[in-house]
């Protein structure tokens, strides 16, 4: 099948400009051309006339949990749930996601066999805590280790989060996960705000225990990913190798050198100031919270201003979760005006597409989707774009309505159309 789509203005991806009246030639599911010159409409399937608009690379969300298990709720439940949450990303306009950790793999095989609608996913698979832990998801104390090292929590039976203490049980909890397909491994190294027993400010995993997931996922040519926040957590684990920090909002100026230093990747998310202000929006008293988590409130800003000020490596994700979903739908488009807020349009549209091209250059051969450059729009990338009314590099919050998003094609083919 060949298409074209003409009359485009487009962003690649890299570039901060468009190159108007391009025209996109598209074989099979790949981009094999981009012109500026006229083309011939004869033996195309396909013609769709941009008429001027926008095009950009379809989304990348760098922090998702397809496969997020709750409380009390069966795996099978679970997958269920993630299948309608996948759709849900794919027509926010996220071609593809990184998946954080969860009960993803049958859900992202009926996305890659086309039996379900959803994005491409890069998993980690099961994300890998310490016990007692951010990933130690017993919800009492009663739930125990039994003799057989099983556990009678449900989340911990259905492999979404794996406990492994020491050097040698965290190589082999990597090891399962990467024999999944994980494309990169997830640890928790760090306190979390959801979880009941771990202190937000405590620092989870020893140097050894974090090199053990490194050194597993490096032999598999791709990288770990961290969960945490204070400034002890990330210290250590540029120590020890970490390429991926997930949430980092303790970022002092100290760690914004060595973050740049050793080319480490920022995932910013969740955005806890919005979600308060949505909260008061709706009237409700903003939820209590954790001790110590105020403090992550307040250092949002200079979070903020470290990141501009030394154009650190920042990726767009949301934390996207069913549950999420479920109270506040638009959450995920949301967080694109709040990186506009924070950011700027332009490093805002960037984080969500060519700085994810430069994230999965970490997979090397782990991989999942080799045949095609994600994040760009260029000779040899997948044909996962976007036709946008209005002007995303100058207010990216238009990508926060749906109704701007005329067009959504993935793989060459079209989920959305209402041009």
């Amino acid at each position: 099948m060949k298409k074209l789509i003409k009359n485009a203005r487009l962003f690649d991806g890299r570039n901060f400009e468009y190159k108007d009246h391009s025209q996109i030639v598209i074989e099979g599911n790949l981009v094999r051309e981009i012109t500026q010159n006229p083309v011939s409409e004869e033996n195309f399937d396909e013609v769709i006339n941009a008429g001027g608009r926008v095009v950009v690379p379809g989304l990348v969300d760098s922090h998702v949990h397809l496969g997020g298990q709750q409380k009390d709720q069966r795996w099978d439940e679970t997958v269920v749930h993630g299948v309608a949450h996948a759709e849900r990303m794919l027509l926010n306009g996220f071609t593809t996601v990184r998946d954080a950790g969860g009960i993803v793999y049958g859900i992202k095989a009926g996305i890659d066999e086309g039996r379900i609608k959803g994005p491409r996913v890069f998993p980690s698979h099961g994300y890998i805590s310490q016990t007692c832990g951010h990933g130690d998801k017993r919800e009492s104390r009663a739930h125990v280790r039994l003799g057989d090292g099983q556990y009678t929590s449900p989340e911990l039976r259905a492999g979404g989060t794996v406990i492994a203490d020491g050097y040698d049980e965290v190589l082999r909890a990597a090891r399962e996960q990467l024999f999944l397909g994980a494309s990169q491994i997830k640890i928790m190294a760090g306190g979390g705000m959801s979880s009941k027993y771990d202190p937000i400010q405590t620092i989870q995993y020893t140097e050894q225990e974090m090199r053990a997931a490194v050194e597993a996922a490096s032999d598999y040519g791709t990288y770990v990913m961290a969960h945490l926040y204070t400034k002890e957590s990330m210290h250590r684990a540029a120590r020890a190798g970490i390429r991926s920090f997930e949430h980092g909002q303790m970022l002092d100026e100290e760690l914004a050198k060595i973050v740049k230093d050793k080319d480490i990747f920022l995932c910013v998310c969740p955005q806890p100031k919005a979600d308060e202000e949505y909260e008061r929006s709706l009237g409700h008293a903003p939820k209590k919270r954790k001790p110590g988590a105020q403090e992550i409130l307040d250092n949002e800003d200079l979070q903020t201003e470290l990141i501009v000020k030394y154009d650190l490596n920042l990726v767009f994700g949301t934390d996207y979760v069913e549950f999420i979903a479920d109270s506040n739908p638009n959450a995920q488009i949301r967080d694109l005006a709040v990186y506009e807020k924070r950011f700027g349009s332009q490093r805002g549209l960037f984080s969500a597409t060519g700085a994810a091209n430069d994230l999965i250059k970490l997979t090397t051969y782990q991989n999942p989707y080799p045949e095609g450059k994600i994040g760009v729009l260029e000779e040899g990338s997948f044909a996962d774009l976007l036709i946008v009314e209005g002007d995303p590099l100058n207010k990216l919050s238009v990508l926060s309505d749906r109704a701007n998003l005329k067009l959504i094609m993935k793989d060459a083919e079209v989920y959305k159309n209402t041009l």
